[in-house]
């Protein structure tokens, strides 16, 4: 039955590059009353909801519902969303289309936002289910991942070149037709098959502890910090302070102070007043990833330019070859990002890691390499904007201002590939270093949605960055000055590389320290306890 599933991602790749992707094209060629950056935002904003929703569609689906009844419900959602854009494109006033575009951007939003977490996770359940296991549990999981990988790129791949080269002239109003009832079949489809898949019951989603720490810890905040370890719930290390020792997080230890009332700890913990420690350590190892995060924010500005403006770019320039007798689709570029990303991706799994990473240690720093060789990607992908814009206009202002740039538009490969070794070396090695070096198992399968939110939130941050230029921003893109908004992303691209470089020296070659018990009597004062804890880490080895 593997067909079946494997054909509701072909869908998706068909529908995100036949129709998600080119969605400012469209709204640029209808809506020519509105300025560029205006376009821009409203795309910046679907797929910022989208990228912020993966990780509560998530959420929803380990704590409640199941991947199952989620993947059911959001492709439905989907479905109705390609159809609203379907409807759309067939009203005559400019109003309506409007209001039924916004409400379409929405279910849209959350069928993107499903997809990789939710529909990924659900394929591997279902080779997981036909694998017959073996002694080594994790060679077997490596090979589920592995071919599950496989069927998604190789599906995604078919969907992305169909689309390239099936719909690549056709209207609109055409490809939302059928971008929906593609959709719709491989839905069909896939609920054909409803008896043979593997369900996997709601387990409980460890985002449910983080939001029970940091209330407990605020309801707790007036405690003081314990002088014994035994004051701590469920406290088998026996310290007094909760590791990763971070000074900014410690209040986050409160959680698990055991208070004294008539319940019980255990009561207490049932009733969602106490923490262990075990919890709250889980919560501050997630916290500890926030710097990371912070540094992807500005290289968010350069993938929202990817989605936005480089497609603005391409469809002004010569698209031909040979006269007119062959056009090369704007979703060729998008096949071409994609292979990069893979190729890339999959030369440093096989060089780098197989060949040298074998120790933990030196994977750790290997995967903070590949990150800023990723950052290093972004300055070099809007430098090569910079230029081709630079070009384009000057063969503009020769010919005529409002003219098609008669500059190819192979020119735009260099910055489509480097999109994509910044998708698979930045992005796919963050989540790398979050899942193997950061945090807890049962918070590993949520590196995918934290990352995608932290892009989220920085294609919300774009709109008001490019606001502050708007000056560059006309109502068409051979009016305005997209040049002089590429060199501004690659000098901020520069700035964040250096924040990296300083932020990675926090995590390189770090490990969470055990500290030694401190035995406390009783009858000493609180100086005597801090002064006896220091000269204990005093022994230990430094921690970033």
């Amino acid at each position: 039955m593997n067909h079946i599933y494997i054909g509701l991602v072909f869908s998706h790749s068909l529908v995100e590059n036949a129709l998600v992707c080119v969605l400012i094209d469209h709204l640029a060629e209808n809506w020519k009353s509105e300025h560029l950056h205006k376009v821009a935002a409203i795309v910046n904003v679907q797929e910022g909801v989208s990228a912020v929703m993966v990780i509560v569609v998530a959420h929803i689906s380990d704590a409640y519902v199941g991947r199952f009844k989620m993947v059911l419900f959001s492709t439905a959602a989907y479905i109705i969303g390609l159809v609203l854009l379907w409807l759309a494109a067939w009203v005559l006033t400019r109003s309506t289309e409007v209001r039924i575009l916004y409400a379409a951007l929405v279910p849209i939003a959350l069928g993107t936002a499903a997809r990789d977490p939710l529909l990924k996770a659900f394929l591997g359940d279902q080779l997981r289910e036909q694998k017959e296991p073996t002694s080594n549990v994790d060679d077997d999981e490596e090979r589920v991942l592995c071919r599950t990988n496989i069927l998604w790129r190789f599906a995604w791949f078919l969907g992305a070149i169909v689309a390239a080269f099936a719909l690549k002239k056709d209207s609109w109003l055409y490809t939302s037709k059928i971008s929906a009832i593609v959709m719709g079949v491989a839905y069909m489809l896939f609920l054909s098959g409803i008896s043979f898949y593997n369900h996997q019951t709601p387990t409980g989603s460890p985002l449910t502890i983080v939001f029970t720490v940091l209330k407990v810890a605020i309801l707790k905040r007036h405690l003081d910090y314990p002088l014994s370890p035994n004051h701590f719930f469920n406290n088998e290390s026996d310290q007094i302070l909760v590791l990763p020792h971070i000074q900014f997080f410690r209040w986050l230890d409160k959680a698990a102070i055991i208070e004294s009332s008539s319940l019980s700890p255990v009561e207490q913990e049932n009733k969602g007043k106490l923490c262990t420690v075990a919890q709250v350590k889980e919560v501050k190892l997630v916290l500890k990833m926030v710097p990371m995060w912070t540094t992807f924010l500005t290289y968010s500005l350069v993938e929202a330019s990817g989605s936005t403006f480089f497609i603005q770019q391409a469809n002004n320039m010569k698209d031909s070859i040979g006269g007119n007798e062959f056009t090369v689709p704007i979703q060729a570029f998008f096949v071409i990002k994609s292979f990069s990303s893979f190729i890339i991706s999959y030369l440093y799994h096989l060089l780098v890691l197989k060949l040298w990473g074998t120790e933990a240690n030196h994977q750790q720093h290997y995967m903070l390499v590949r990150i800023g060789i990723g950052m290093f990607s972004s300055i070099l992908c809007c430098l090569a904007a910079w230029r081709v814009e630079v070009h384009r206009l000057l063969h503009l202002v020769k010919i005529e201002p409002e003219a098609l740039s008669m500059m190819s538009i192979y020119w735009l490969i260099p910055q489509f590939c480097l999109l994509g070794f910044m998708e698979g070396l930045a992005q796919d090695g963050l989540q790398d270093f979050f899942s193997h070096h950061q945090v807890s198992e049962s918070m590993k399968s949520y590196g995918p949605p934290f990352r995608d939110c932290i892009l989220g939130i920085g294609k919300f941050l774009s709109i008001p960055f490019v606001l502050v230029f708007r000056c560059w921003f006309k109502d068409t893109i051979n009016k305005s000055h997209l040049d002089q908004y590429y060199k501004m992303l690659a000098i901020l691209s520069l700035g964040n590389l250096c924040i990296y470089w300083y932020v990675s020296n926090m995590y390189a070659y770090t490990k969470a320290p055990v500290l030694e018990k401190v035995d406390f009597d009783a009858n000493l004062n609180l100086e005597e306890c801090i002064v006896s804890t220091m000269e204990t880490r005093a022994d230990l080895p430094e921690e970033n």
